[in-house]
């Protein structure tokens, strides 16, 4: 006897519904229906949608599944009856039809291309003459497909590149900070990949909605509070004891490591004795791929001596995220400061919320890098700085650190007091007269 039951996989929000097709012992089928559902909304013992309250297109999703589930037992009871071969394709086909997919790619529309963009990323010759991506990018892309066929599926449409224009722009923000409780900031990267995957179309002859090139499309932004560590702060983490337990001098001794070169994380952790070389610190950078060269600072070289020349023990990166919280806790760094940290605002989803915490609770590996360009800012020459944290311009460097105009202006402010105040200081010498005999 033939029967479907539908299952998804794992708790990504938002997660594709599956279905499993079996007739006896000898057809047993599984495939991607396409459909999109938040986890907490499935009920896996049923093998359908939850009907709760808080959950607004329960009924249609589930009106989907019920009548794919319809579609596909009366094709195979006719199929079947007519000697009908039942496959992979036999159910592809029988899938596509009940949704009025012709299963071919029309790159007119916005997901079909940017699936087509993605694809093509491995193959992309960068502006510094390399080709491909990392994986992190290709992640950054796969989550804006995500999240746009999540907005499509809530919408009950498809999108072509002529129809994102400003009411697309307005629900879709709204989709994403109402039902997907993102930030502004977050969003507003969502918007920026967009307008990035338009504009990549209109390269290629695509048309796409002018409105997409002018000011009223422009990506959600709110303050960001950003939280380093000073030297101050770093000197006393540096001199705090941690023998008796491992695990954190583990930690400290990477988070110095860390703070003193600015790399990010996957670079960090990566560290040999073998990027030593002549009291720098050699490496590549993942992200960029740029080389980059550093002198040791005096913790990092005392660190270093006291592990016999060896970087500190492996860990993972999210272990050390969790750790140095712990680190700088027990180093006393429990003022209460402005920032933003995530929280469970649903079950299992989790947002980054602004509010004021213990400064050690806002801490992550990011620190290492934003304290290290901070803590140089004003102190060298910024092309310097640039050179080791990996930005190409200016203006990004100084977005990242929050700086303005006016934090620009009060650096040389007090460039030209030090200017003036040496100019008071200068000794003047005094011709003696003196008597000869």
């Amino acid at each position: 006897m033939a029967s479907l039951k539908y299952f998804i996989k794992g708790n990504q929000n938002p997660t594709t519904i599956y279905l499993r097709f079996t007739q006896g012992r000898k057809i047993d089928l599984k495939r991607s229906t396409s459909l999109l559902i938040n986890p907490k909304y499935w009920n896996a013992t049923k093998g359908a949608v939850k009907q709760i309250s808080e959950y607004a297109d329960k009924k249609n999703l589930q009106n989907d599944l019920n009548g794919l589930k319809t579609a596909i037992l009366n094709s195979f009871n006719e199929h079947y009856s007519k000697g009908g071969i039942i496959n992979a394709e036999w159910l592809n086909q029988t899938v596509k039809q009940y949704f009025q997919q012709d299963g071919k790619t029309d790159l007119n529309y916005f997901l079909d291309y940017s699936q087509y963009y993605k694809d093509n990323l491995t193959s992309k010759v960068q502006s510094t003459g390399k080709t491909g991506v990392t994986s992190n990018t290709l992640k950054r892309y796969n989550t804006i497909i995500n999240k746009v066929t999540a907005f499509e599926t809530h919408q009950k449409k498809r999108y072509t590149f002529e129809m994102i224009d400003l009411k697309f722009y307005k629900d879709f923000k709204n989709y994403l900070i109402k039902v997907e409780n993102l930030n502004l900031n977050t969003t507003g990267r969502y918007i920026n990949y967009i307008k990035t995957i338009c504009i990549d179309a209109k390269k290629y002859g695509i048309k796409i909605n002018p409105v997409v090139l002018n000011g009223e499309f422009r990506p959600t932004k709110e303050p960001v509070n950003f939280i380093t560590l000073s030297k101050t702060e770093i000197d006393t983490i540096f001199k705090h004891d941690f023998s008796n337990t491992p695990y954190l001098d583990n930690a400290r001794n990477w988070l110095i490591i860390g703070l003193w070169t600015g790399a990010r994380v996957s670079d960090l952790l990566k560290f040999t004795k073998n990027n030593i070389q002549n009291g720098f610190i050699e490496y590549t950078a993942k992200k960029t791929g740029q080389k980059i060269i550093l002198p040791l600072h005096p913790h990092v070289r005392e660190i270093l001596e006291n592990l016999n020349g060896e970087f500190p023990k492996e860990i993972s990166s999210q272990k050390l995220n969790d750790y140095i919280k712990i680190v700088c806790k027990t180093a006393g760094l429990n003022e209460v400061v402005k920032g933003s940290k995530q929280v469970e605002v649903k079950n299992k989803i989790w947002r980054k919320e602004n509010g004021h915490y213990p400064k050690y609770e806002l801490v992550s590996t990011h620190i290492c890098r934003r304290s290290f360009a901070t803590n140089h800012y004003g102190q060298l020459p910024t092309p310097v700085i640039m050179a080791v944290t990996g930005h190409t311009t200016e203006k990004m460097f100084l977005n990242y650190i929050g700086k303005t105009a006016k934090d620009n202006a009060n650096v040389l402010h007090e460039f030209w007091q030090v200017q003036e105040q040496k100019k008071l200081q200068k000794p003047h010498l005094n011709l003696i007269k003196t008597q000869t005999a």
